[in-house]
């Protein structure tokens, strides 16, 4: 089977001093002290997302820019991003063991297990 895993594309993503988001690429700044300001400028605006036009989507995006600055957040950012693929690959792995179950179980008792309940 093949691997979907990589054909996926993440919603944010960061490349160089890049930021790739829903498959645009925007570029940030070069300084150092305007990446910072810009990155806790959506985290502030992430947390007062009951504001129109703020919302929780700028708090990852604030995170992911500080991330390229501070140690603690990209390490914050690494085991988030090592969590969500392993659990990824246990819900795949799981998929794939119910697939597997659902094809080796003999016909009339597939019909049963698939007919609701009375």
């Amino acid at each position: 089977m093949q691997d979907n895993t990589r054909d996926r594309k993440s919603f944010m993503r960061l490349k160089g001093n890049a930021i790739e988001v829903f498959g645009r690429r925007v570029k940030l700044p070069a300084s150092r002290l305007a990446r910072v300001g810009l990155g806790i400028a959506f985290v502030l605006g992430g947390i007062f997302s009951f504001l129109p036009v703020l919302g929780v989507w700028m708090l990852p995006l604030g995170l992911l820019i500080l991330s390229i600055d501070f140690v603690l957040v990209r390490r914050w950012r690494r085991r988030f991003s090592v969590k969500w693929g392993r659990r990824g690959r246990v819900k795949e792995g799981l998929r794939e063991a119910a697939s597997q179950q659902a094809q080796n179980v003999p016909e009339p008792e597939r019909e049963r297990v698939r007919a609701p309940h009375s």
